[in-house]
């Protein structure tokens, strides 16, 4: 993503929605999870989903990127339908009336989500007509109240990605060293909702730091 691109972020912001954000191989899964049970435990309702969803859409995309499914015969031309795909997905996810975020939030839980359209940015705008495009479809989704954006070191992360029995397409070293420029660009103005956390120490230890620095911001 050209460095000089700054997200068009919506001035709307969804409270009770805490968003856990990183390069794969971070924890984003993991941290994600215990937020929610730590949350729970503590009294505070809260409910986990993630992106892609296990939607009809969502579920095509992870086949996409698995490599089970062919999009585009390029990786440029996928990539873009790609972008689009995650919005659709996004869109459901936030306004479904099964399961949507935006209904949940209302009923009075804390919504909790494994990546959100931060993800769109640092992955899939790589020039900037990528960008341009991204930034189109994403610019009206909420901004969340909170923000868990999961830092690890390069060689931490691709030994655990080395012990996945699939490996998805960004899921490789010249990837993830460009995503990991591209989070801190993109949520650098959005700082004071930011929770950083190392995630190369004690699993616990990193989940009662997550945990901590989310309370401050949802109060």
């Amino acid at each position: 993503m050209p460095a000089s691109m700054i997200p068009t972020y919506s001035p709307q912001t969804m409270k009770n929605f805490v968003v856990v954000e990183g390069l794969d191989g971070a924890g984003t899964s993991t941290q994600a999870t215990l937020l929610t049970e730590n949350l729970n435990r503590e009294g505070t309702k809260a409910i986990l989903s993630w992106e892609p969803t296990s939607g009809p859409i969502g579920t095509l995309i992870k086949q996409i990127m698995r490599g089970r499914l062919l999009a585009a015969e390029d990786r440029e031309t996928t990539e873009r339908q790609l972008a689009y795909l995650f919005a659709a997905d996004r869109h459901d996810h936030l306004h479904n009336q099964v399961d949507g975020i935006t209904s949940q939030t209302r009923k009075g839980f804390v919504a909790v989500s494994t990546r959100y359209f931060f993800s769109s940015y640092a992955y899939n705008a790589r020039t900037e007509a990528d960008f341009d495009l991204v930034d189109r479809l994403n610019r009206d989704f909420p901004v969340p109240q909170a923000i868990v954006y999961l830092k690890v070191p390069l060689n931490v992360a691709l030994e655990r990605l080395g012990k996945r029995d699939v490996r998805e397409f960004y899921e490789h070293e010249a990837e993830l060293k460009r995503v990991a420029g591209n989070f801190d660009r993109i949520l650098e103005p959005l700082r004071g909702r930011v929770v950083e956390v190392e995630t190369n120490g004690d699993l616990h230890d990193c989940a009662r730091k997550v945990l901590a620095g989310v309370k401050k911001l949802i109060g």
